[in-house]
C-alpha cells in the first residue's frame, strides 16, 4: 500500500434546526474532511470536527497545522501490512503552531481533531486495499483484544436539547413511544429551571427509559452536593461534565460518591486527562468521542484504560457530524464491549444534507445495524465535498 496524494477539505453544513447548549448555539457544523488516495486507485476518507471550547481546535488552527506538517514521512513508511498502518497511525505527529493555548497543549489534546482526520483517511484506505471492513481492523488496533466483541445491531440514545416546551414535549413522548431504552437532557441554558424541567421530562418518558442529564460546564460541585437527593429520586444515571474544566479539582473524590454517575466530556480529551481524572477521583465515567480524542486508536486506548481503572464510558458525538463519523462511530460501537450508551447516527435529523450516499440514521428505538462493507462501509458523495467546501489543502 503506498499512499499517492492527501487532500484535506473544510466544510459547512448547514443544519435543520440551531442546537443551543450551555457552552454554544450553532446553526451549521463545519468539519474537516481528509481524502487520501493510494497508488493502486482505493480513496479513503477521514472526518473531524473542531471545537474551541473542547480542544482549542478551530478550522483555521487544523489547516495551520497541516500547512506546517511535513506528510512526505508518510509516503517514505511502509504500509503492507496492518500492523504497519497501525504503527504510522500512532505514531505520526503533526507540528504544533506556537498560538496553541497554552491549557490544551499541556493537557496533550491540541490537535486531535486534525489528527483524528487524517488517521481515519489511512485506516479507512487500508481497509478498503484489503477489502475488509474497520470493524475486521479494530481488533488490531492498541488495546482493543480485550475489548471487543462483534453485534449485530446496537441502539443509540435519544437526546433532548434546548427547545420549545410544546416541541421538547412532543419529542420526549415520541422517543417513549417508539421504544429509546434512554435519553440525554441538555441542562444549564440561563432562564430554565433544571429540576423542574428534568421532573417534565421523567413524567413524560416514564420511569422504564433511562435519563441522563448534560450540564456543558454549567452547574457547580455545590449544587451536586445539595440535589444529591433529586439526582436519586428522578433516577438519573449519569450527569456529563457537570462544572467548567477550570473548577475541575472541586470534583475531586467524587467518584462513587453520589448514586449518579459523574461523567467527563470536555475535561476528558487526552491520556493525560484520563490519568488525571483516574489519579484523583474525578469521575465515574468517560464520554469518549471519536473527534475529540484524535481518532479510533487514541478512542480505544482510553476505553481500554477506564475497563482497567473501573471507569465506565459511553460513545458519544459530536453536534454536526456528517456519515463518515457517523459510520465510524457504529464500527466501534458494533466491536468494543461495555459502552454504557450510545449517541450519534442523527444524520437526516439533524443535517439538511449529508456528504455520503447512504443513510445510517438511527431507526426505529435507536436501534441501528452493524456495517458490513470495505473500509467505513460508505460512499462519499464528492459533489457534497465541493457544494459545501470552504476551503482546501493538498497536504501530499
Amino acid at each position: 500500500m503506498r499512499i499517492s496524494r492527501l487532500t484535506a477539505y473544510q466544510v459547512s453544513v448547514p443544519l435543520k434546526r440551531k442546537i443551543k447548549h450551555a457552552l454554544f448555539s450553532r446553526s451549521e457544523s463545519t468539519s474537516i474532511i481528509v481524502k487520501c488516495q493510494l497508488a493502486d486507485g482505493t480513496t479513503g476518507w477521514g472526518e473531524s470536527v473542531p471545537r474551541t471550547y473542547v480542544t482549542g481546535e478551530s478550522a483555521e488552527s487544523v489547516f495551520d497545522q497541516f500547512a506546517a506538517t511535513d506528510f512526505r514521512f508518510l509516503i517514505e513508511n511502509h504500509l503492507d501490512t496492518i500492523e504497519d498502518v497501525v504503527q504510522v497511525c500512532s505514531e505520526f505527529k503533526l507540528s504544533e503552531p506556537t498560538e496553541a493555548p497554552v491549557q490544551y497543549r499541556e493537557r496533550g489534546c491540541f490537535g486531535n481533531a486534525a489528527r483524528c482526520a487524517v488517521e481515519l483517511s489511512l485506516l479507512d484506505a487500508a481497509a478498503r486495499s484489503w477489502n475488509i471492513s474497520i470493524s475486521e481492523l479494530i481488533p488490531s488496533l492498541p488495546g482493543a483484544a480485550e475489548l471487543c466483541e462483534s453485534r449485530d445491531n446496537v441502539h443509540y440514545s435519544a437526546v433532548l436539547t434546548s427547545m420549545k416546551p410544546l416541541k421538547q414535549a412532543s419529542l420526549a413522548l415520541l422517543y417513549r413511544l417508539t421504544g429509546f431504552q434512554s435519553c440525554k437532557v441538555k441542562v444549564g441554558l440561563p432562564g430554565i429551571d433544571d429540576f423542574a424541567l428534568l421532573r417534565k421530562i421523567r413524567m413524560l418518558t416514564g420511569r422504564k427509559m433511562g435519563l441522563r442529564v448534560d450540564a456543558n460546564e454549567a452547574w457547580t460541585r455545590q449544587l451536586l452536593d445539595e440535589h444529591a437527593s433529586d439526582f436519586s429520586e428522578l433516577a438519573i444515571q449519569s450527569i456529563e461534565q457537570p462544572v467548567s474544566h477550570k473548577y475541575l479539582s472541586t470534583l475531586h473524590q467524587i467518584r462513587g460518591q453520589l448514586t449518579t454517575q459523574i461523567m467527563l466530556d470536555e475535561s476528558l480529551c487526552s491520556y493525560r486527562d484520563a490519568e488525571v481524572a483516574i489519579a484523583e477521583g474525578y469521575c465515574d465515567a468517560f464520554n469518549l468521542r471519536i473527534s475529540k480524542l484524535g481518532g479510533l486508536i487514541p478512542t480505544v486506548r482510553l476505553a481500554h484504560l477506564a475497563r482497567q481503572a473501573g471507569i465506565g464510558y459511553q460513545l458519544g458525538c459530536q453536534v454536526g457530524e456528517t456519515g463518515i463519523l457517523s459510520a465510524a462511530g457504529r464500527h466501534f460501537a458494533t466491536s468494543i464491549q461495555g459502552i454504557d450508551f450510545l449517541e450519534g447516527s442523527f444524520d437526516r435529523y439533524l443535517l439538511q444534507q449529508n456528504i455520503i450516499k447512504e443513510d445510517l440514521s438511527f431507526q426505529w428505538g435507536g436501534r441501528a445495524p452493524a456495517l458490513m462493507g470495505p473500509g467505513l462501509s460508505i460512499t462519499v458523495d464528492e459533489e457534497q465535498i465541493q457544494k459545501f467546501k470552504e476551503h482546501e489543502l493538498i497536504l501530499i
